[in-house]
């Protein structure tokens, strides 16, 4: 299903949806895109790794 933004109204695909068509193709974009995403669920893992680990120790007093 595609979205009315993603399709101009001559059936045409936006500009920013060919730009992403193409960045698909490229290795070195995926490599980076797949390591950005792994960095911040890392971040997100660990921050809320230490969240619990404070309230574990906030509860227990």
């Amino acid at each position: 299903m595609t979205s009315s933004k993603s399709i101009a109204l001559n059936g045409t695909f936006s500009p920013r949806v060919m730009e992403l068509r193409q960045k698909i193709h490229d290795a070195e974009y995926i490599d980076y895109a797949v390591q950005r995403i792994a960095q911040v669920l890392s971040r997100k893992i660990i921050e809320d790794s230490e969240q619990q680990s404070l309230r574990r120790r906030h509860e227990s007093k």
